[in-house]
């Protein structure tokens, strides 16, 4: 989806840059990288899961939040080196900006994460540098989630980063005192089912459930029956992609050329996006 999206937007911005679809094992990154630094005519790569957390070590440079968040999803080239790029972390901003309060300082400052791959690293470092001061992660693999909280640790000593086991017990809990839930673990995108029982999850709450394909999610409309704020994954992919698009090309695409680019490979109408949901 991604590739159709951008392939519209470079178009629009009058850039000549094409686009390859790679498919490489993880063990082949390394060597695809190295394939792209070698040739000049290359604007960049796009780095997409499981890839995202291996390719910091590639890059020739790292932006800050590639750094802060160990994961990679944009090679640009700058003056002939690959720099690394971290525009997953502009969607989580947007995203969260479409369902929290204006105020940033009105923001909450607990939330739980679910997930732990390179979106769920995006996520929690823009909640690090949001100054919240109680982060659960979740995982059904939970020494993903440690690895997660590990990688952190040092720019989180001045709050709590936990990893905790994927149990409807533990995530009741935690979502007990949390007032945000981000949904990072990429259930839900095929197959339209939530993450966690509906009756997990109390009143008033914000959800931003990072599901692309679909306007309202089962846990979405979960939150707002219950008085809640909810978005779904599309404020973030349109954000993300605007960045992506400007790293590669140096133009900036038109905010309605990415949404009706996203609502043609939805198959919906443009203004059927559901961005913000309250």
């Amino acid at each position: 989806m991604l590739e159709g999206v951008l392939r519209t937007a470079l178009a629009d911005a009058g850039s000549l840059i094409e686009i390859e679809r790679w498919e490489r094992r993880p063990h082949q990154l390394a060597e695809a990288v190295a394939e792209i630094r070698a040739g000049d005519d290359f604007a960049g790569a796009l780095i997409a899961s499981p890839h995202k957390e291996k390719a910091p070590p590639l890059s020739d440079a790292l932006s800050d939040d590639a750094r802060v968040s160990g994961a990679v999803n944009v090679f640009a080239r700058v003056d002939g080196r690959l720099r690394g790029y971290n525009s997953d972390m502009d969607g989580v901003r947007a995203g969260l900006a479409s369902i929290l309060p204006r105020v940033k300082g009105k923001w909450p400052r607990n939330a739980v994460v679910l997930g732990a791959g390179g979106g769920a690293r995006a996520v929690v470092a823009v909640l690090i540098g949001s100054g919240f001061k109680h982060v659960v992660v979740l995982n059904r693999h939970l020494h993903r989630a440690e690895a997660l909280v590990t990688h952190f640790s040092r720019a989180a000593r001045h709050m709590e980063l936990r990893a905790r086991p994927w149990h409807d017990a533990i995530i009741e809990a935690e979502l007990s005192r949390a007032e945000l839930l981000v949904n990072a673990s990429g259930i839900g995108d095929t197959g339209g089912e939530s993450p966690i029982p509906a009756n997990l999850l109390p009143p008033d709450r914000f959800v931003l459930d990072l599901v692309l394909n679909r306007a309202s999610t089962p846990l979405m409309e979960e939150a707002r029956s219950q008085g809640g704020s909810a978005a779904n994954g599309q404020a973030a992919f349109l954000a993300s992609t605007s960045v992506t698009v400007r790293l590669l090309s140096g133009s900036t695409p038109a905010d309605e050329t990415l949404r009706t680019a996203l609502a043609a490979e939805l198959g919906v109408p443009a203004d059927a996006l559901a961005v913000v949901g309250d």
